[in-house]
């Protein structure tokens, strides 16, 4: 009976999708991007709807699985990095509010600097001259700042935004579905809910969280950073962006940096240009 009742839902999502006139070979209700119309789409709606998400596919790679720490907010936190294979893989190294990354690989012509990064004014290469995500932050030399006409006086002009669009998230436009960067009060969450131990898988060094809830972990490999055309304490400490900008300063944005000393709070925010690996969440 349970069979029957989850093939008449089956059938009735097909029909609602349109896919039943396989004459017409349309992929209207290509839901998981296989390029063809079949119980898979039905398997991925049913998916969508039970986890509450879009419907918009995933294009996480092969291997990627969400991982509940039982944390209380319900964040799911990925297995990998954005442009892993496997959970030991650095992956791709991105500036802050980028979407396109670079491998370790500094030969590549990228340097990471102000005068490289995206949301700069054109032809600039300052701080001052950022132009998306700011904050009013007392930096009045910034161009978030004006002077009033006329007037000693200065205000603040800035867009206010203070954690990512979904457009400049690397984990959203790289992995799509319901990947997204996390933001620093979630890094803060797992922190506060994990036991941290420096390890090493396969030949890599990185730091294991591990659930105080359920002992579920994942492990994040010390994958350095990317500055100037220079790759930082590979090996040796890792650095991840969060999705927020700092509350100090809008040539900041909060990151998660650790070592085999453990994790490194004070220190926990750097300029936005500065090339460094992503670990995607889900959001309950």
């Amino acid at each position: 009976m349970q069979q029957i009742k989850k093939l008449l839902v089956c059938i009735m999502l097909l029909a609602m999708l349109g896919c039943l006139s396989v004459a017409a070979q349309s992929l209207k209700g290509d839901v998981n991007g296989d390029n063809r119309v079949d119980i898979g789409d039905v398997v991925t709606i049913l998916e969508i709807i039970a986890n509450g998400g879009s419907a918009e596919t995933s294009k996480a790679p092969a291997g990627v699985e969400a991982i509940d720490l039982g944390l209380p907010s319900g964040t799911l936190w990925a297995n990998m990095n954005v442009g892993a294979e496997k959970p030991e893989d650095y992956g791709l190294y991105f500036a802050w509010g980028e979407t396109t990354g670079y491998t370790s690989d500094t030969s590549d012509g990228r340097s990471f600097d102000w005068a490289s990064y995206k949301w700069m004014a054109e032809g600039q290469s300052s701080w001052k001259y950022i132009n998306k995500y700011q904050i009013d932050d007392g930096q009045t030399e910034g161009c978030w700042y004006q002077y009033l006409y006329l007037l000693p006086e200065i205000e603040f002009v800035g867009d206010r935004k203070t954690v990512l669009d979904a457009e400049d998230d690397a984990a959203a436009a790289n992995w799509g579905g319901r990947w997204v960067m996390p933001t620093y009060e979630e890094i803060t969450e797992l922190l506060d809910n994990t036991e941290k131990e420096w390890n090493t898988i396969n030949g890599v060094n990185g730091l294991k969280f591990k659930s105080k809830v359920n002992g579920k972990s994942i492990f994040l490999p010390a994958s350095g950073y990317r500055t100037n055309d220079k790759l930082e304490t590979k090996v040796t400490g890792g650095n991840y962006w969060s999705a927020s900008l700092s509350t100090a300063w809008s040539a900041e944005a909060y990151r998660l940096v650790f070592n085999s000393k453990g994790v490194d709070t004070e220190n926990n925010s750097y300029f936005r240009y500065g090339g460094r690996t992503v670990r995607p969440v889900i959001r309950k």
